[in-house]
Order: C-alpha cells, then structure tokens, then sequence
C-alpha cells in the first residue's frame, strides 16, 4: 500500500509569477493592475480570508465598489467596512476628514436600521465602523521597491487587522487588540 501522507511532508507548493526576476524591459500599461483592481484583490481578501472564516454573514448586496465596501453581521452587531489598498513600501492610515464622512454614514444607516426595528417591534442595534487596511508587496525585490503591481505577480498581503472607526476629532490608527478583529 502506498503510503498517502507523503504530501504531507514537502512544503505546501508557491504560486509562481509569470515574470522573470527584476523590472520587465518592455512593460505596458496593461500589465499593470489599476488601482480599482488593487481594491477589488482588498476587498476580496478580508471577504474570503478574514470576514467569511469568522462567522460573519455578509448583507446582500455587497461586497461593493462604494464605501462602505461590506457590510456584514455577527452576534446581532452590524459593521460596515471600508477596505483601502496600498502598495510596499506604503501603508494605508485613514485620515480624519474621511472617517468622519464614514462615521456620519454610518450613523444615518443605524437611524434607517433601528427605526424600521422599532417598527417591527425588535431591539436596536448598532452600527460598528471598521477600516480594514491591505498592503501588497511583490515577492520580487526589486518590483517591490519600484512599486510595481503587475498583473499575473505573486504577491506578500498584509493585514494588520481591523481599526474600529470612531467620532472623535483625531483617532489612534492601531487596529484592535480583539481576536474578532484579528487576521
């Protein structure tokens, strides 16, 4: 009998790039991923990789190109996220102006939520605003360095965790020390 756990043994196979190692010489704007492309690849990582194995349920509707991107449900809580790309060696923070529009869009969808719960006779609940920052970096240095985000790439993602959106006039960017909000 052949013995059916020898896969078990060698390193789990890495996807390869389609690129040879280094700047391509002749490179063309089609080879580039656009920024919403970025997004999208965002979007689709806390989805699948973060949101789903967690036991959120996501609304219909979404995930969405217009903020917030998801908006989903867990233990009777709704969050409403807002996914923002970057590429190595930057990283995404949330400025302020932005998560207060984020902050007052939210609240208004708390006001829409409750008052059709109120009607039917169900408790409140709350909105929870999450910024979810993504950061890419190619496997190749040297793409890295240059910032370069090619179609057909082999990409390092990175994922900090969420940062739980507040009001205040300034917020700390730290994401939060919360398993549920942890990669």
């Amino acid at each position: 009998m052949e013995n059916d756990n020898k896969d078990l043994n060698q390193a789990p196979q890495m996807p390869e790039s389609i690129w040879a190692d280094g700047i391509p010489q002749n490179l063309e704007e089609k080879d580039k991923i656009t920024q919403e492309q970025l997004h999208a690849m965002a979007v689709d990582y806390i989805t699948k990789n973060i949101i789903l194995p967690k036991g959120f349920k996501i609304e219909p509707g979404f995930p969405r190109k217009d903020f917030p991107n998801i908006i989903c449900k867990r233990d009777g809580t709704i969050y409403a996220i807002v996914v923002f790309p970057s590429v190595y060696p930057n990283f995404v923070a949330i400025n302020d102006e932005f998560r207060l529009k984020i902050m007052d869009l939210c609240k208004k969808m708390e006001a829409d939520v409750n008052k059709t719960r109120k009607e039917k006779e169900q408790p409140e609940t709350k909105i929870v605003a999450l910024f979810a920052p993504v950061g890419y970096k190619s496997i190749d240095e040297e793409r890295a360095n240059a910032q370069l985000v090619l179609r057909g790439d082999v990409f390092k993602t990175s994922f900090p965790g969420f940062v739980v959106l507040t009001d205040a006039k300034h917020q700390d960017p730290a994401p939060v020390n919360n398993e549920l909000f942890r990669p």
